[in-house]
């Protein structure tokens, strides 16, 4: 049987704030967030703790068949595969355009990969966020496969996520050994809201509509007259070629299709503002001492500068998963090459119409009803109740009226009446009035 470690338990007494000493709500180590010390439910630590008993084993050999055991393992459909060459992870030596990592994911595991490398895991915990592993040394066979790793919180809890536990990825001008020449520093984390000629340098893209939408990736960066510019080593081949950096043969399947990358761009920062939400919101419940429980109405008793957070940090979670500032696609149509698409439909949840909130425009935007499917995450569900009670009270009052609402003219109603109807008919813990009022608005 290989061998997986448990999560490290720290004393208690290092989570202790000194006496005097003001807490942040994003002092992620300390209660009531207790980052190493909290008994964690995300699907990795679950999956170890069912190793270490003896009521699984591991026994796959390191490299291809261990990924494609583990991507079985948490529900990760091969074809989600995206490939980075820029150096950027804890094995930075080893990637090149040669050798690129390839990430692969679902809305709650992210592992990364590459050929001759070991694999990184963030695994989404419910109430804390991103949980970091890094496999053992590929010499040391007997070692523990999986240790919790503290390294990656260097980048991952950083500026770019507000020094709490967060997923990254970033948009570089990439040299061919996958060191960078300049970043896009307008954004620090991807997302859907970055402009696509400012998206995926550094990144390996594959599939139908590249050639009519402005993007970075596949391209190698030199700078003419000191003025950086990329050159562009797929143009005129095949939309699913990428032969010309590396043997494709190399990773578990061909390309780093499009739809994928749209979507882990979408997934990123949704994980990022549900966390703050999270924090923010259980942070001012402490402070106050409320419980946990406690229903959106307790929002009211917070003291007044967590008030003010809490409900910007939900509004931003609001906008984000509404697609409010998201940039036009360019209006052909955008066409994955794989099974993407079957993979990511496979776990829609239809309303009694049909409609589902992972139905794909893919022509002038990603979505045809531009709510997200991340809505249906563990990781949104494991916020505070009041955090997700207001969230969808203030989703409430925007789908419900007739009238365009300031930063959401982009929602037509007929598309408010398609998100409402889905959610009535799909997610079966929304609020109370949320059923009551289902004469509010008709589908179309």
């Amino acid at each position: 049987m290989t061998r997986f470690s448990l999560p490290l338990i720290l004393s208690g007494l290092c989570l202790l704030p000194l006496s005097g000493v003001a807490q942040y709500w994003n002092d992620f180590e300390l209660e009531p967030h207790s980052y190493r010390s909290r008994e964690l439910q995300d699907p990795v630590s679950l999956f170890l703790e069912k190793v270490d008993s003896g009521e699984v084993t591991v026994d796959e050999p390191n490299g291809k068949p261990l990924v494609k055991r583990l991507l079985e393992t948490f529900d990760i459909p091969v074809s989600s595969q995206v490939l980075v060459f820029t150096k950027t992870s804890l094995q930075r030596d080893q990637v090149s355009v040669e050798n690129p990592r390839a990430l692969y994911f679902n809305e709650n595991v992210y592992l990364g990969w590459m050929p001759g490398g070991r694999i990184e895991i963030a695994s989404i915990d419910p109430e804390v966020g991103p949980v970091f592993y890094f496999q053992r040394p590929l010499d040391r066979p007997d070692d523990l496969l999986f240790r919790r790793t503290r390294s990656c919180l260097g980048c991952h809890a950083g500026s770019a996520t507000n020094f709490l536990p967060g997923l990254l990825g970033q948009s570089v001008f990439p040299r061919e050994n996958g060191t960078s020449m300049g970043t896009i520093r307008t954004f620090e984390r991807i997302s859907h809201e970055i402009p696509y000629e400012q998206r995926w340098g550094g990144w390996m893209v594959s599939g139908g509509g590249l050639e009519s939408l402005p993007h970075m990736a596949n391209a190698i960066a030199t700078r003419n007259n000191g003025k950086l510019q990329l050159d562009r080593k797929t143009q005129g081949t095949e939309p699913s070629d990428l032969s010309v950096f590396f043997p494709e043969d190399a990773h578990l399947t061909k390309g780093s299709d499009i739809l994928a990358m749209l979507a882990h761009d979408h997934q990123i920062s949704a994980h990022y503002h549900i966390n703050e939400a999270q924090f923010r919101v259980r942070q001012g419940l402490f402070d106050a001492q409320l419980d946990f429980n406690s229903g959106r109405e307790a929002l009211e008793k917070l003291k007044k500068s967590d008030r003010a957070d809490v409900s910007k940090s939900i509004d931003k979670l609001l906008s984000y998963f509404l697609f409010a500032n998201e940039p036009a696609l360019p209006g052909n149509q955008i066409t994955d090459h794989g099974s993407y698409r079957a993979d990511f439909h496979k776990n829609k949840r239809t309303s009694k119409t049909g409609k589902s909130l992972k139905d794909l425009d893919l022509k002038d935007r990603l979505l045809t009803h531009r709510l997200s499917w991340m809505v249906y995450s563990k990781a949104f569900d494991g916020m505070p109740r009041a955090a997700r009670e207001e969230f969808f009270f203030r989703l409430w009052n925007i789908l419900k009226t007739q009238d365009a609402v300031e930063g959401y003219q982009h929602l037509g109603q007929e598309e408010k009446a398609s998100i409402f109807e889905i959610l009535i008919d799909t997610k079966a813990d929304l609020p109370a009035f949320w059923k009551e009022s289902g004469d509010l608005v008709k589908a179309g």
